[in-house]
């Protein structure tokens, strides 16, 4: 027992220090150099473009760097890659004469009179001397001199500034400045908030119950009677007249009929992620439903609705529109008839929206009725609808 205890020992060790090994892999690749001039050429590379067209031959005269963040090694090598940017992306040819080599050496300057201790830590002889440096640039054809300087920052990792001149005059002709690990801006989520109103127009069929009111009937008898009496005289004749109520029996008749529905709903919507392209909002909406064959039955009710949406886009982002062109979304809301009528309908509205520009939208959709699909008039007259539907919406968002 105390040996298999040892065992998972070891292995648990064992396990924590591959981990650690990676995590520190991973680690030393993402802070190296390899990896840092590797971001800061994918910005270089596309700045080269505008190079001045003047300058097509350079040479590197002076690095600005500190001994202490990095090492003779670390410069050369980051020098190799900016020359190499520079020859393949620039098309310019890059001179390396020796007398504008940079070192790291402390130079002494001197006459009869005067000696000076000359600091050279990444410079040249040729830096020093203007004179020496114009006389050196004319020798090699040197038409752009490059002044590099390079840090080391956190966050921002590598910072490389490159300035080129011109050796007569002096004059800065292209400078730039790039981070490997540039600060990442991310936009707030209320920047994607929207509202947007549309104005609907769906159909349905239904089956609607008309329920009969009680009918009432008269209906009446008439009697007459003639007799003679004993004695004295003649006699009249006497009448009765009799009426009676019949009441109908009380059915309900089925009609089919098709409804149109206006609606006008605004909604409220909040992106779900940086790109916004989810959003959730909460909508309400006011409906009228009116019956087309008006001459058979009418039945005219508003509605009131509440509902939960969520969209989703499924295609490209348009950059003129700023916005995705198609969205899906699904609505799930509630609607209830206003005034003397009973009833609430739960409804699922699937459906594409299609963005037409910045403000402009057309969406065409589906619903379909969940539950409570019957609604009932103070007179007992119910209508019942049909479980699917579809209809059209033009958006306006804003």
């Amino acid at each position: 027992m105390k040996k298999l205890f040892n065992l998972l020992i070891v292995f648990i060790l064992g396990a924590l220090t591959d981990s650690y090994y990676v995590s520190a892999q991973i680690f030393t690749h993402e802070q190296g150099d390899p990896y840092m001039i590797e971001k800061i050429q994918e910005q270089l590379n596309p700045n080269l473009a505008d190079f001045p067209a003047t300058v097509r031959r350079i040479a590197i005269y002076k690095i600005n760097y500190s001994a202490l963040r990095f090492t003779n090694e670390e410069v050369e090598y980051i020098r190799a890659e900016i020359e190499y940017s520079m020859r393949n992306y620039a098309g310019l040819t890059v001179l390396s004469p020796p007398e504008l080599e940079p070192n790291d050496k402390l130079k002494i300057v001197g006459n009869d009179s005067t000696l000076q201790i000359l600091n050279m830590q990444g410079r040249s002889l040729a830096d020093v001397s203007p004179e020496m440096l114009e006389e050196i640039a004319y020798k090699y054809g040197v038409q752009g001199l490059v002044e590099l300087s390079l840090q080391r920052r956190e966050p921002e990792g590598l910072v490389i500034s490159i300035r080129v001149m011109n050796p007569q005059s002096r004059e800065v002709v292209w400078s730039n400045s790039f981070i490997s690990n540039p600060p990442i801006v991310l936009p707030t989520l209320n920047q994607g908030t929207q509202k947007l109103v549309t104005f609907g127009i769906s159909t349905k069929s239904s089956d609607l119950w008309y329920r009969n009111q009680y009918a009432t009937s008269t209906t009446s008898n008439d009697t007459t009677g003639a007799g003679a009496g004993a004695g004295a005289g003649a006699g009249a004749g006497a009448g009765a007249d009799s009426t009676a109520n019949v009441f109908s029996h009380q059915a309900d008749t089925l009609i089919r009929q098709a409804l149109t529905d206006f609606s006008v709903t605004f909604t409220y919507r909040q992106p779900l992620d940086l790109e916004n392209s989810s959003y959730i909002g909460f909508s309400a909406g006011y409906h009228i439903v009116r019956s087309r064959d008006r001459e058979q039955t009418l039945f005219d009710i508003s509605l009131f609705e509440l509902g939960l949406i969520y969209y989703q886009a499924i295609s490209e982002k348009v950059a003129d529109i700023d916005e995705y062109r198609v969205v899906f979304y699904s609505k799930l809301n509630t609607q209830f008839p206003l005034g003397n009528k009973e009833g609430e309908m739960f409804v699922l509205e699937p459906g594409l929206q299609f963005n037409l520009s910045k403000n402009i939208g057309l969406s065409v959709f589906g619903n379909l009725t969940l539950a409570g699909e019957t609604i009932k008039l103070a007179n007992k007259d119910r209508l019942t609808y049909k479980q699917t539907g579809f209809g059209f919406h033009a958006v306006i968002r804003f």
